[in-house]
């Protein structure tokens, strides 16, 4: 078995089988990773999925009608959600220490 070949020096059908190895291993640790969170930390996913919710309802109201049909629910449903998720997934440890 010899030395691995860099990116650099592989042909285009080696770097496509490469990548989409890559792609497979990825795909699978992101699957176990949500199999945890569904088993153990149910809330932490469903507040992932209420903010996209959200912030997709938001998205649709901005693209498609404009921002005068956002209302003030929808952008506190959409602050509140990314709060929990924050708070859920410690990513506002650093405003509090």
């Amino acid at each position: 078995m010899g030395k691995a070949k860099s990116i650099d020096e592989m042909t285009v059908e080696e770097k496509q089988a490469y990548w989409a190895k890559q792609r497979e291993q990825e795909a699978m640790v992101r699957e176990a990773l949500l199999f945890q969170l569904r088993d153990k930390y149910p809330s932490m996913l469903q507040s992932v999925e209420e903010l996209v919710k959200a912030a997709s309802s938001v998205g649709d109201d901005l693209q498609w009608s404009g921002a005068r049909f956002v209302t003030v629910d929808d952008m506190h449903t959409l602050i509140d959600t990314a709060q929990t998720v924050r708070h859920l997934f410690h990513l506002d440890v650093e405003e509090h220490g």
